[in-house]
C-alpha cells in the first residue's frame, strides 16, 4: 500500500497485489491502473452479502458493556483522561452498530460515515455529548452513549436471535449504581 499526498492534497492510495493476494477483492472497491495479467476481470464485481457476523457483534456488545463497567474506575482513580478514551471507544462501537443496521455492502475509508448512515443516525450522533476530561462530563458521556447504543443493540441481538448477555449487563448497572450511584439511562420497556 502506497499513501500519496499532492502539494494541492490530492490524496492517492495506490495497492499492489498479485494475483493470490485479491481474494477477498471486489471490482466495485478498484480501480485498476496497470493491469498485465487481467487480474481485475477474476474478481467478483461486488461483495456477496454474508450476513451478519454474530461472534464479531456478541465481541462488540460485550466491550460496550466492559468499558461501560470502567467508568467506576476512571471516576474513583480520577482518571478523566482515559474517561475520554472510554467515551471514544463506546462512539466508535456505535457507528459500528449504526452502519451495521445499514447493511453497506462496502464501507470504505474512515471519511466515507455520511454515505454509510441514515440522516436519523447522523442526528443521534450529532447530539450525543462530547468526550470532556471532567468526571461529570465524562460520567454523563458514558451515560449518553449507553442510552444511545444498549436498547438498539439488545433490539439487533434479538431480531438476529443472538442471545444478549444479560447477567454482564445487570451486573454492570448494579455496579455503577453502588460506586457511582448512577442508574440505567433507558427502560427496557
Amino acid at each position: 500500500m502506497i499513501n500519496a499526498i499532492t502539494e494541492d492534497w490530492t490524496r492517492t492510495d495506490v495497492i499492489m497485489l498479485r494475483a493470490d493476494q485479491t481474494g477477498s477483492l471486489t471490482q466495485s472497491a478498484l480501480k485498476p491502473l496497470v493491469d498485465h495479467d487481467d487480474i481485475f476481470s477474476c474478481l467478483s464485481k461486488t461483495t456477496a452479502t454474508l450476513g451478519p457476523n454474530l461472534k464479531k457483534f456478541r465481541y462488540q456488545v460485550e466491550e460496550f458493556i466492559r468499558i461501560l463497567g470502567l467508568l467506576d474506575l476512571a471516576a474513583g482513580r480520577e482518571e478523566y483522561i482515559n474517561g475520554v478514551l472510554g467515551v471514544f471507544h463506546l462512539r466508535n462501537l456505535l457507528v459500528d452498530l449504526l452502519i451495521e443496521e445499514t447493511g453497506a455492502p462496502n464501507r470504505g475509508g474512515i471519511l466515507h460515515l455520511n454515505r454509510l448512515i441514515t440522516d436519523e443516525q447522523k442526528d443521534l450522533l450529532t447530539s450525543l455529548p462530547p468526550a470532556i476530561p471532567n468526571r461529570d462530563s465524562m460520567i454523563s458521556a458514558h451515560l449518553a452513549y449507553a442510552k444511545a447504543y444498549l436498547p438498539r443493540a439488545r433490539a439487533r441481538a434479538l431480531r438476529l436471535g443472538m442471545k444478549w448477555p444479560e447477567r454482564f449487563e445487570v451486573a454492570t448497572w448494579a455496579k455503577l449504581s453502588k460506586t457511582l450511584s448512577i442508574q440505567r439511562p433507558y427502560d427496557l420497556g
